[in-house]
């Protein structure tokens, strides 16, 4: 066989044996078992099972390191159960099972939906989308490459000001929840005293805006922000020139959110459009 006729009989042989694994319908296990030799004591049904439980308890063992609240809000048991879809839906494509999990905050969204007995769960979801925001701002780059340090923002011509496109920390995200979701993240951590905590949760207190960040001595922050913190952060989170980040609605001074941005560490530096 030529070079092209072997990858697509590898590429074949990795489809069925991936159906085989995450989506064990009885001919999609028929089909993977063909290639799986049997032994004397395990058939090749058997034996495509076993690596089966291993490589999908890896994964949810994976997932239970990056989402931990989610585990400790339903227990190791139903989040397992509850994952079980996601992996069919989402298998890994990365050697790094660090990377894995991105989509799990939608997947949760959609299951809550149609599982009328996971209902009271319906704050599970921006749960996730804070651990998965929490995981990716502690495995942040330290540096960000192609960027003018801050002092150099006093030699833009003024005529250039408005092309200026501000740069985050690479640890800094910000998100928005119609729940109180960092109380209910720090009640759940390992450290946390529940006393005065339970009585000060309630669901319907109203959206909430937050930051996310890694400090430089890799210390984690969860701050609470104003709607107009969340809106600036946002916008240049988004890539918008200043220009276009000055003409949004505000409470506040523009000047004063972004010299609190800069004070606090989460402006870095900036760049300039071509």
């Amino acid at each position: 066989m030529n070079s092209n006729s072997d990858l697509d009989a590898l590429r074949a042989w990795q489809q069925k044996f991936y159906r085989g694994i995450f989506d064990p319908s009885e001919d999609h296990v028929q089909q993977a078992c063909t290639d799986v030799v049997a032994s004397e004591t395990l058939s090749a049904k058997a034996r495509l099972e076993i690596y089966r439980n291993s490589i999908l308890g890896g994964i949810t063992t994976a997932l239970m390191g990056i989402y931990p609240v989610c585990v400790k809000l339903v227990g190791e048991v139903y989040f397992t159960q509850m994952v079980s879809g996601y992996l069919r839906q989402h298998p890994s494509s990365s050697p790094d099972v660090g990377g894995y999990g991105e989509f799990l905050a939608d997947y949760l969204t959609d299951f809550i939906a149609s599982n009328r007995s996971a209902n009271e769960l319906i704050y599970l979801p921006d749960v996730a989308r804070l651990e998965w925001l929490w995981h990716k701002a502690f495995n942040a780059s330290e540096t960000v490459k192609n960027i003018f340090p801050l002092a150099e923002l006093a030699n833009v011509l003024e005529d250039d000001q408005g092309d200026i496109r501000f740069v985050l920390d690479p640890s800094v995200a910000v998100m928005t929840s119609l729940y109180p979701i960092h109380k209910i993240w720090q009640l759940n951590q390992d450290d946390a005293s529940s006393e005065g905590h339970a009585e000060s949760i309630h669901l319907d207190e109203g959206r909430m805006n937050l930051s996310i960040r890694r400090r430089s001595d890799y210390g984690m922050v969860i701050d609470l922000i104003s709607v107009d913190e969340y809106q600036f952060l946002f916008a240049i989170s988004d890539n918008n020139t200043f220009a276009e980040i000055a003409v949004l609605e505000y409470e506040a001074s523009i000047n004063d959110l972004l010299a609190n941005a800069l004070q606090s560490g989460l402006i870095i530096g900036f760049q300039l459009s071509s």
